[in-house]
Parts: C-alpha cells; structure tokens; sequence
C-alpha cells in the first residue's frame, strides 16, 4: 500500500512539473476521441494531429475549421496562461575589513600517559555473592 502510495504522489509531482494538471489528465478522453475524429474524417496521423493542435499547423487549421472552435478549447493543454515564479535578485554592496592576523608558532605538546585503570587490578569489581 505504501509503494503504491508513493508512486501516485511521485506521478503527480512529475506531471506537475510538466505542466499538466489534473484537468488534464481528465480531458484526456476528449482528446482521443478528436484524434479518432481527425483519423477518419481527414486521415490524419497522430503526429499530424498534434501538429494541428500543438505545432505549427494550429493556426492554420483553427481558421480553417471554425466549426470545431468550442471542441479545441476542450481538449487538453490549452493552458494560456504561464505560473512561473519570477525572483529578484538584489545586489547590496557590503565591505569587510581585514583584519591582521597573528600567527602563533606551534609549541610541543608535552603528554604523559597515565595508566588510570591500574587500580582495577587490585580490587576487584565483580565479587562473588558472600552467604550469610
């Protein structure tokens, strides 16, 4: 259930990110049945259809074919408008002085090991259970 979870949020955030949403996906049966529509009235190819729709054939065939106006706004990504988020980037000069730093020569380190758990030897921590 998880995995299934996880790929329909990560099928939504792909096709979110292509820029179709879910009302697209829903016009998507519209969009079939006009492909089958161009296929046997004109002969068109799917290739040749999208071209009408999406390519460069779009204006040509909507002033050619007026009377499909109302079935073209009802397919699938005709989206006109554009939600990209514009930044701005703001330069503020900013100065820092430098200030002098002083190097310090490395002294040697003078380390003598301790041996801090000798004491363990002497008196044993684990005693066996004395009777009474």
């Amino acid at each position: 259930m998880k995995s299934l979870f996880a790929i329909s949020f990560s099928l939504l955030v792909v096709f979110q990110s292509a820029g179709m949403g879910m009302y697209d996906v829903l016009l998507s049966g519209r969009f079939v049945k006009h492909a089958k529509y161009h296929s046997e009235n004109y002969g068109d190819d799917f290739f040749t259809f999208f071209e009408k729709h999406y390519g460069a054939l779009k204006a040509e065939h909507q002033k050619n074919h007026k009377e499909e106006e109302q079935e073209h706004q009802e397919l699938p990504f005709q989206h006109i408008s554009c939600h990209h988020v514009s930044t701005d980037v703001v330069l503020v000069p900013f100065e820092m002085a430098i200030v002098k730093v002083e190097i310090n020569v490395r002294q040697p380190h003078v380390f003598h090991y301790q041996n801090l758990y000798s004491s363990l030897k002497k008196f044993s921590i684990f005693q066996p259970p004395k009777l009474a």
